[in-house]
């Protein structure tokens, strides 16, 4: 399954989150929440985006430490507020209280997405708007001498649910669509990015999630065997100039109806 909340990249992953909340809109004095806001790179990415005085701006995570490493990182800011809920259920804020929802890699872990997705629809108001966004982690590319094998690798990742996991779900980004027109709660369009990595060096985003498949190796998820000649050739190809990776991330662009 996928990558932890605050999975390792550099700049490849930088120019991605550049991307992703570029997509994110908030009127003049709105109010946006950041559901699954891990230690909070992105909502405090967004408030650095805005110089609004009159916006607001809350991240809300399952993981209480994770939030208070976040509020930490605040600086001051008065418009930037922290909640600590499991957001599996429900959201715990009021019906029709914020402008626009953000949500980064989240939704895989929850069971009933679209439980999730009226929820974001819920606690929008009419005109608002929702930026969910995922990685399709079985739409992870890797080049490799050994096409069965580089397949097996990358359907194993997607499979793979993480003790901090209730849920997994390797596709949901190619869902996202799925989940929110279902509501009937929103029009919406998908957005797409692929990050590409031709480096195979620590810090690139696809070095770091075969870095994941050695953990899955530990959990006796992976064959050691396989697993090791897969880092050969990896390894391989970076010398001959010839490693490739590439992952596509999709963002649901939603605004709520009514």
């Amino acid at each position: 399954m996928s990558a932890s909340p605050q999975a390792a990249g550099g700049e490849d992953v930088r120019q991605h989150r550049e991307w992703l909340l570029g997509v994110v809109r908030l009127p003049p004095g709105g109010t946006l929440v950041d559901l699954g806001c891990g230690t909070g790179d992105d909502v405090l990415a967004l408030a650095a985006r805005n110089a609004d005085p009159a916006a607001h701006f809350l991240g809300i995570d399952a993981a209480g430490d994770s939030v208070a490493a976040g509020r930490a990182r605040t600086g001051g800011d008065p418009r930037i507020g922290w909640g600590v809920h499991r957001l599996a259920g429900t959201v715990p804020l009021a019906s029709g209280s914020v402008d626009a929802v953000f949500s980064h890699n989240l939704l895989e872990c929850v069971a009933d997405p679209d439980a999730f997705a009226r929820e974001v629809g819920r606690v929008l108001r009419p005109g608002g708007t929702a930026v969910v966004a995922h990685w399709d982690f079985d739409s992870q590319v890797f080049d490799g001498s050994d096409r069965a094998a580089v397949r097996a690798m990358v359907h194993a990742f997607a499979e793979w649910r993480q003790p901090w996991m209730e849920h997994a779900d390797g596709w949901m980004g190619r869902r996202l669509h799925g989940v929110f027109a279902r509501t009937g709660l929103f029009e919406g369009t998908v957005h797409a990015r692929v990050l590409i990595n031709t480096t195979y060096a620590k810090g690139c985003y696809g070095h770091a999630r075969v870095q994941d498949l050695g953990r899955m190796v530990r959990r006796g998820l992976v064959a050691t065997e396989a697993y090791e000649r897969f880092v050969r050739d990896q390894e391989a190809l970076a010398r001959d100039g010839r490693y490739f990776y590439g992952i596509t991330g999709y963002a649901y662009a939603g605004r709520r109806l009514g």
